[in-house]
């Protein structure tokens, strides 16, 4: 008797419920501000980066300084950054009419110009595409993997997504709900 009553409070609690406590909470990953090793401050995006206009070649990595900027670090024979491009093209699009600005930034190295080209006709790209062809950029704020995302605040201080996993897309996604306050 004993049993079946709290089995039956325990049921009565469950039924209580919504599913929504029931659902697990998405994990978010604790992705801080990139630090200065030497100086322990906040780093800041440096527009002046020698990088080339793909899409547009008369554009230039400084027009993007001073607003936020999401930026997509890839590879256009990298198969993970063929996956992602379309998903972190539409969620730079989702918050454009906020004020967000978004590029991407092909590697430079052995990579020629064409095959960002085609990467960008192959996957429907349509925000400005830059290529890193000095390999400044990479140089300075890289990880050694790629694709990378970077969400630039106004000031130039920003974060970096090493990898786009579940976590880090959703703290990338409340980061950008908080800057627009959606």
């Amino acid at each position: 008797m004993r049993i079946a009553v709290k089995l039956l409070s325990i049921v009565s609690l469950v039924a209580g419920m919504s599913f929504a406590q029931l659902a697990p909470q998405p994990q978010v990953a604790d992705v801080q501000l990139m630090q200065d090793a030497s100086t322990n401050q906040p780093m800041k995006m440096d527009f002046s980066k020698p990088l080339t206009g793909i899409s547009d070649p008369g554009i230039l990595f400084s027009h993007f300084s001073k607003r936020p900027l999401m930026i997509y670090y890839f590879s256009p024979k990298c198969p993970h950054c063929q996956r992602h491009i379309s998903g972190i093209q539409d969620m730079m699009k989702m918050y454009e009419p906020a004020g967000l600005a978004g590029i991407a930034i092909g590697l430079g190295g052995g990579i020629k110009k064409n095959d960002i080209r085609l990467f960008i006709d192959q996957f429907h790209v349509s925000i400005p595409v830059f290529q890193d062809s000095e390999t400044k950029f990479g140089s300075a704020y890289g990880t050694g993997y790629i694709p990378v995302v970077y969400l630039v605040n106004p000031d130039g201080t920003f974060y970096r997504y090493e990898t786009l996993n579940d976590a880090n897309l959703n703290h990338l996604k409340a980061t950008l709900d908080k800057m627009f306050k959606k």
